[in-house]
């Protein structure tokens, strides 16, 4: 049996990835498996190495929701393996995080663990929101309170409560809003107590409301918030509107989709989280390399002796130069060669090899490689296409008119994620969908439309407009009826995050 592996109990704090502690992030970094729970933010996510186990435990009030038992065991089995497991959860582990169980199912079963602390939405929501849960002229405590009662053995001492001079925070307790002030004033709690709830805490979407402890349930419910929320009653509350400091970006309260396979995504996601828009990342393209055999290890052989290599994608470059191993070339070994890349995150992708591209043209698609090649004789010319399986064919027919001989490269291909449909189909029907669908290719366009019948689709995207990643793109959305396209003039991140600040402010 081999050496048993250790499990890391961990806070991702309230929201805002800013608020993450440095030993959350290294343990994270160092994973071999992560079990996390929704609601943690992208960014968050995005520090867990690729080649870990992501297991996602599903949404706390959901029936397809992994419940306490099966967490417990899987934490034990997977440490058993040897692994260095990450048990990631909202705020703090051990507020209201049933930690302490997993820590003691982990004590019982003789498996080492670390608990990392996180920063606690009850006192940073409230933060953000210009409310400090102590203040000496008012009150110097505060009492954490879970704000739904279900499978709690304690019971609630409302009558207590109700006698607190302090600050009260109720955590998860938005939908028992109603319940919760009226216990409170059933116990003597004066009615004119200060209240307030605050909507995504720390985040983009964070939005507050308050009023009094008698019709904060009603004055939540007609500015239409959303949990996960936070509530506070007590008398710093009256200090929110002086204090208020937290200034949300451009994007605020706006959801965008990424569909970027995740390799890709991260550098969109970061940009538009940046401005303050809350980010879905349901990749709908998963690249996966295609073995190589004889053939295709032939023409790697050949790489020097053609007269151009066209890279079409980021994945094409990175792939071809893992492949270059297996025939032990070195990629700066081909003096005879010109590069061409489709696009100039390409050329870039390939400059970290020590290798520069001789034709980048300004437009991300292969039309404009076909212009450029059309002023070049191309009779006789070899041409070696690093590709994907499911590329376009556009300019290798072109290359084909007019004499070259072309040989494509098939390196990868795209498919959809195992789970991609049921965590869409979740999202549009119980999670209240996204304001804006990204897409940076032609391919994830069509993989992520197929994924919905007819009748969804009408339902659920009819109106959704799209960000897209080139001209080519925007001809797929198009083609699948999206009627508001957002398609920047220069095909990188940044411009494509310009604009979509541009639409939002409209």
């Amino acid at each position: 049996m081999g050496k048993t592996g250790k499990v890391y109990l961990v806070g991702a704090g309230p929201g805002d990835p800013g608020l993450l502690t440095l030993r959350a992030k290294e343990v994270l970094s160092e994973a071999d498996a992560v079990l996390y729970d929704a609601l943690i933010h992208p960014r968050i996510l995005g520090f867990i190495p690729e080649k870990a186990k992501k297991i996602f435990r599903g949404h706390r009030l959901r029936k397809d929701a992994m419940d306490q038992e099966a967490i417990n065991a899987l934490l034990v089995k997977l440490a058993k393996q040897g692994l260095s497991v990450v048990r990631l959860k909202g705020g703090d582990p051990f507020v209201f995080g049933r930690g302490a169980e997993e820590a003691m199912e982990l004590a019982k079963n003789r498996i080492p663990f670390e608990v990392v602390p996180g920063i606690t939405a009850a006192v940073a929501v409230p933060a953000y929101a210009g409310i400090p849960v102590t203040h000496r002229p008012i009150t110097s405590s505060f009492t954490v309170v879970t704000g739904h009662e279900g499978g709690v053995k304690a019971p609630v001492d409302w009558r207590g409560l109700a006698q607190n001079q302090g600050t009260l925070i109720f955590l998860m307790g938005f939908l028992n809003l109603s319940q919760i002030a009226d216990r409170l004033l059933q116990a003597g709690k004066p009615p004119a107590t200060p209240a307030a709830v605050i909507q995504w805490g720390t985040t983009g979407r964070q939005r507050a409301v308050k009023g009094t402890l008698k019709d904060i349930a009603e004055t939540a419910k007609a500015a239409g918030l959303v949990p996960p929320a936070t509530v506070v009653i007590g008398r710093v509350v009256g200090l929110m509107e002086g204090l208020q400091w937290y200034r949300r970006g451009p994007l605020s309260g706006l959801r965008v989709l990424v569909t970027r396979g995740r390799a890709q995504m991260q550098y969109l996601s970061d940009a538009l989280s940046e401005k303050g828009a809350g980010v879905v990342e349901i990749p709908t393209i998963e690249i996966v390399p295609i073995p190589l055999t004889r053939e295709p290890l032939d023409l790697l052989h050949e790489a020097g002796n053609y007269d151009w290599i066209v890279f079409s994608s980021i994945n094409a470059v990175t792939l071809y130069m893992k492949a270059l191993t297996q025939v032990i070339m070195d990629p700066r070994d081909m003096p005879r060669s010109k590069i061409a890349c489709v696009g100039e995150a390409t050329a870039t992708a390939l400059a970290v090899f020590g290798i520069r591209a001789n034709l980048v043209p300004g437009d991300y698609r292969q039309e404009e490689l076909i212009k450029a090649f059309a002023r070049v004789p191309l009779k006789g010319k070899r041409f070696l296409l690093a590709r994907a399986k499911e590329n376009r064919d556009t300019l290798e027919h072109f290359l084909r008119k007019n004499g070259a001989q072309v040989d494509p490269l098939e390196l990868y291909e795209n498919r959809v994620p195992p789970g991609t449909q049921v965590k869409l189909k979740a999202l549009f029907e119980k999670e209240g969908g996204v304001d804006l669908l990204t897409f940076a290719s032609s391919s994830a366009v069509d993989h992520f439309y197929r994924l919905f019948t007819p009748s969804q689709r009408k339902e659920w995207l009819s109106n959704l407009p799209a960000a897209v990643m080139g001209p080519v793109t925007a001809a797929a959305v198009k083609k699948w009826g999206v009627k508001e396209i957002l398609l920047p003039k220069k095909f990188t991140v940044p411009d494509l995050v310009d604009l979509v600040v541009k639409w939002a402010d409209r």
